[in-house]
């Protein structure tokens, strides 16, 4: 895999998430798996760097004003709220290859701490502006599923 020239590199840019589907094995479709208008960004480099960052858009804010993760304020939210932060947030960072219609993430760091040092696969289409990115399937909550992300382009290289 490699990542090809900028000029056949047609990934290349800064796509918004548009929506995030999941669709299961036996052909049950959850439309809105990040919510009916999830937030999000993805940006291929030219130079092979990607970044990515989406969420609900109905999250609910904090009980506290906390202007960072790193004050006291944070670490005395209850863990319920916490965890609802954390499970409505998915983002990570790294480097890309492609390959045909396959792009593989290596992420170098992650909202996820176990997703650091792996890769993720990704096949995807492209329809004028508009990117579409598929898992391979996933058990989720015990179900086998593909998650389909659309996005739009909104700058190019």
């Amino acid at each position: 895999m490699s990542t090809p020239s900028i000029q056949n590199n047609l990934l290349i840019g800064i796509w918004k998430l548009i929506s995030a589907t999941a669709i299961y094995a036996d052909g049950t479709v959850t439309p809105d798996v990040y919510g009916t208008h999830p937030v999000g960004y993805i940006t291929y480099t030219s130079d092979g760097h990607m970044m990515v960052m989406f969420s609900r858009s109905d999250r609910t804010p904090l009980s506290q004003e906390v202007r960072s993760p790193l004050t006291p304020q944070m670490q005395s939210l209850p863990v319920e709220e916490l965890a609802q932060a954390f499970t409505t947030f998915n983002a990570y960072a790294g480097t890309y290859t492609l390959s045909g219609n396959t792009v593989t993430h290596q992420i170098k760091i992650a909202s996820i701490p176990n997703r650091v040092g792996t890769t993720l696969v990704r096949t995807f289409t492209l329809n004028e502006s508009r990117l579409t990115l598929v898992t391979p399937p996933v058990l989720s909550d015990g179900v086998e599923a593909v998650f389909e992300l659309l996005w739009e382009r909104i700058i190019a290289r």
